[in-house]
């Protein structure tokens, strides 16, 4: 699954290759869920009286009408391509749990970054947090990721959370083809007494019983999901694997002091569930 709230072809071919890069891995196929632009979170429409009204919602159901031809000219050619099916949902006027059952039905759904200030907010941004909470994993995609295919290096950011432990099982199939796996443990106060003297030992034996090799990594520092990321990019991973808070809203992940500033800006795909 998907999700695009914009049909420049720039940046919404990105989320659409990486997408079916995988699926072609997994033989499976690919829903795109298209939330078009709403009447209602642009403000400066609330402005237009008399003629103008109409003038808007003409524009409007062009600009709508032109984004729904131009994604599915874009998905036949992919699937022409490449062989994997595309199917698209118009998810006009959905918002909060209705775009939530898209991913609840998918084995794995794919979000852009939604909190640059540039961007213009949306259905699905406002929307995200929801879509994080469909109880199945998701990628935070990044908006110039450039890179396809199954991950060969993958950091896996430990705690010993509840958020954590389903992260690492909702991605095994990413671990399981992977050639370098990297367990991070930051010993936080609460980390080490969670996890005793050797913490990230017990996580690392698990894997190695799937035949995963496993690399452990102990970083020393106050800001275990700054940590983290950057030992992602020195490492040239291609993926993060992360809890992320049961809470109403991820504005952080497990690591407390991994913020929306990580959520706005990451370098790499994370992968999260919670």
């Amino acid at each position: 699954m998907v999700y695009i709230d914009t049909a420049d072809v720039s940046i919404c071919r990105i989320h659409i290759d990486y997408a079916v890069d995988l699926a072609r891995s997994w033989d499976a196929h690919v829903i795109v869920a298209f939330v078009p632009e709403d009447l209602i979170s642009n403000p400066s429409h609330g402005f237009a009286r008399g003629a103008a009204i109409e003038s808007m919602l003409a524009a409007y159901e062009a600009r709508r009408h032109e984004a729904n031809e131009r994604l599915r000219a874009l998905l036949a050619e992919v699937t022409a391509a490449t062989g994997v099916q595309c199917e698209l949902r118009i998810c006009s006027g959905e918002t909060g749990e209705a775009l939530m059952l898209h991913a609840r039905h998918a084995s794995l759904a794919i979000v852009g970054t939604g909190r640059e200030p540039a961007r213009a907010e949306t259905a699905l941004t406002v929307s995200e947090d929801i879509i994080f909470a469909s109880g199945r994993p998701s990628i935070l995609l990044p908006p110039s990721w450039q890179k396809t295919g199954l991950p060969e290096t993958i950091v896996i950011g430990w705690n010993a959370s509840r958020e954590a432990a389903r992260a690492v099982a909702d991605s095994m199939p990413f671990l399981a083809a992977a050639r370098a796996v990297h367990v991070v443990v930051v010993p936080e106060p609460k980390v080490a007494r969670l996890l005793g003297e050797d913490p990230g030992s017990d996580i690392s034996l698990h894997l190695a019983c799937h035949g995963i090799k496993v690399t452990l990594d102990h970083l020393e520092g106050g800001n275990a999901g700054e940590l983290i990321l950057a030992h992602a990019e020195d490492l040239r991973a291609e993926m993060v694997v992360m809890g992320a808070y049961g809470q109403s809203r991820i504005t952080e992940f497990v690591f407390g002091s991994a913020t929306r500033t990580l959520l706005a800006s990451p370098k790499v795909p994370i992968f999260l569930s919670r």
